[in-house]
């Protein structure tokens, strides 16, 4: 039985497989994530505005990854770019809209990766959240984001690191533990994904 404030994931069936007609099937993955005070904080609760957001990895034309950080980390923590999917917006809407926001590039949409169906648990609360993975390839080198009180700074690492990247999250301490657990569900998607011949 679910925990009392369970709130079911805003996870449209029909707009998935649209996007699997398009750009391939997306590996579905469900987590059950225990959660501590900041990440309860930062996502572990109800947010009618938001159903969800799009991770990107966005290939660039010297064969990388790029990876972004912002002001508000304390020290530099490098990761792919992500963004918000407002109440109302189609997810492929909102990766557009996202990509141009954070990084100004021009891009192909290659490959739908993943969904991964996370569900923050605190006690007897249970917040699903969905991030849906996208492979992209930039079509245009130079980084003009608009999100500039946000961004701080850009980076590029090979496909073979993004596991190690994955791992430094997973290995960051204090109130970003479980921040980063989260956030490297992503990367190692990603690098899995992408270490395979088909697209390296």
């Amino acid at each position: 039985m679910p925990p009392k404030s369970y709130v079911e994931p805003r996870i449209d069936q029909s707009e998935i497989q649209a996007l699997a007609e398009r750009f391939g099937q997306p590996l579905c993955r469900r987590y059950r994530i225990e959660t501590d005070a900041y990440l309860r904080a930062y996502r572990g609760q109800p947010n009618p505005d938001r159903r969800g957001e799009v991770v990107f990895a966005i290939r660039q034309s010297s064969g990388e990854i790029l990876l972004h950080t912002k002001h508000r980390y304390e020290k530099p923590i490098y990761r792919l770019p992500t963004g918000r999917i407002e109440r109302g917006e189609r997810i492929e809407a909102a990766l557009y809209r996202e990509i141009a926001e954070e990084t100004g590039q021009k891009v192909q949409l290659c490959r739908f990766l993943a969904v991964l169906d996370c569900h923050f648990v605190n006690e007897n609360s249970m917040v699903p959240f969905v991030s849906y993975v996208f492979y992209l390839q930039s079509l245009s080198d130079a980084l003009s984001p608009t999100d500039t009180e946000e961004i701080a700074g850009f980076r590029t690492v090979p496909v073979k690191e993004m596991g190690t990247v994955a791992q430094e999250l997973r290995s960051l301490d204090s109130h970003r533990r479980c921040w980063g657990y989260w956030r490297s569900l992503a990367h190692e998607v990603v690098h899995s994904a992408l270490t395979c011949e088909q697209w390296t």
